[in-house]
């Protein structure tokens, strides 16, 4: 197979990145666009020679999924070959989303060989994103507050995006207006030039939350932006020197109005800094919350101690609380950290220092960052041994890594629920219950 070739490909399977495959006299043939059950004219772009993969375009269709629709954003290129400019977010929208989430369901049974059942919906397909992580790009006197184009570093615009809070959207729509109208220099990343980086919002169904991150100190954006910006209830500044793509930069510093944010979440009040994290999609996230904490039928774990490993905004160790006579949490971002009053620590070193000193949890819950535990991580859980252990994850693949290691270690998988936590996306959050041999009950 060879770059220019065009081929008649039947879509079979869902990929994480939210591109139909198919399989091709032996090679993987990704397609953005297209969707399993389909059958498309597809001509090759790239051709790997060092394993059996192609990207590949979508020429056209010719037999579509039954759920098709024109997606509903217009700036996005969901469900057609990637266009220059467009959102590509959102890669599932033209497909209704009962089909999205069954689509989401094969995959991870084909391809893990895990069927978490049907997936817990979202209540809200639209505007239930309530932090939102934007990219400025363009030019002084025309600032794009937006994001990159899958794969790319290509602006792509995000006006009045549909998943965003409708207060995160016209936030975002100010800012980009001020931003033009005040010739702020957006930052270059080829030459390190330029001022303002990204745009952090969090809202709490009303109020708005901005962290402006910036390339260095002084900053225009910094200095001008509060006083031109009425939207937001709450803003700060942090700057981000690296030349890398981590947002997070030096601690931040309030600029005007509300420093923090007041969410609850699964009924648990929870205070939100500018640079703290604040799930995406709260309505779900607190519907898995409530399932970590719990046994795989429902019923509260109860005990004398619970480790939380992962604690970050403190929801999770506040619901065990309710059921265990102490809860250790783990934290490493110092600002959560301090939140939960204790010491930022990696969660190796905790459990090292916990196991050291002979604690023996009755539970463990984890709730790690998209990379998933990690091995050191995991051999340390299975050194520790707790009866029950819970795993919320944000990522297939980084959950099947963690738990190869945990059950040749002693521990069996129970049960595995999914979430449709982020719909329009190929996204799923997945809550695993674990028990180990030895303790099984």
């Amino acid at each position: 197979m060879r770059a220019g070739d065009v081929l008649i490909v039947d879509l079979e399977l869902l990929t994480p990145e939210g591109d139909g495959l198919a399989e091709s006299t032996g090679t993987f043939v990704h397609v953005p666009g297209g969707y399993p059950g389909e059958r498309a004219e597809v001509r090759v772009e790239h051709a790997s020679r060092q394993a059996p993969r192609a990207h590949a375009r979508l020429v056209s269709l010719l037999q579509a999924h039954p759920a098709r629709r024109a997606p509903p954003c217009p700036h996005s290129d969901a469900g057609a070959a990637p266009r220059a400019g467009a959102c590509s977010g959102c890669p599932l929208q033209a497909l209704d989303v009962a089909a999205q989430r069954e689509l989401k369901r094969a995959a991870l049974v084909r391809r893990h060989g895990l069927d978490p059942g049907p997936l817990v919906p979202s209540p809200d397909e639209w505007g239930y994103r309530w932090s939102s992580k934007r990219v400025v790009t363009g030019t002084s006197g025309h600032v794009l507050v937006g994001s990159y184009h899958r794969g790319s570093h290509e602006p792509a615009a995000m006006d009045d995006c549909r998943v965003d809070h409708p207060a995160i959207a016209a936030a975002a729509r100010e800012l980009q207006a001020a931003a033009s109208a005040l010739a702020i220099a957006p930052y270059d990343e080829a030459t390190g030039a330029g001022d303002l980086r990204y745009a952090w919002f969090k809202t709490d169904g009303r109020d708005v939350l901005l962290t402006l991150i910036t390339a260095a100190r002084p900053s225009r954006a910094a200095e001008l932006l509060p006083d031109a910006l009425k939207l937001p209830a709450g803003i700060a500044w942090s700057v981000q020197a690296g030349r890398g793509n981590a947002v997070r930069g030096d601690p931040p510093v309030p600029l005007r109005g509300k420093p923090v944010l007041s969410v609850s979440l699964a009924g648990v009040p929870v205070e939100v800094g500018p640079l703290g994290f604040l799930q995406p999609n709260p309505r779900v996230a607190e519907l898995a919350y409530r399932d970590l904490v719990a046994d795989e039928a429902g019923a509260p774990h109860r005990g004398a101690l619970a480790f939380d490993l992962y604690a970050g905004a403190g929801v999770t160790t506040a619901l065990l609380r309710r059921e265990f006579a102490e809860v250790v949490p783990c934290e490493s971002y110092p600002e959560s950290a301090a939140a939960l009053g204790v010491p930022p620590e990696p969660a190796e070193v905790f459990l090292a220092r916990q196991q050291a000193a002979g604690r023996s949890p009755e539970l463990v819950v984890a709730n790690p960052p998209r990379g998933g535990m990690g091995p050191a991580v995991s051999a340390a859980l299975v050194r520790l041994a707790a009866p029950r252990l819970q795993i919320m994850s944000c990522s297939a693949d980084a959950l099947v890594r963690d738990l190869a290691v945990l059950q040749a270690g002693g521990y069996v998988l129970r049960h595995l629920r999914a979430y449709d936590t982020l719909p329009q996306t190929p996204h799923l959050e997945l809550v695993a219950w674990l028990s180990h041999r030895t303790g099984e009950g």
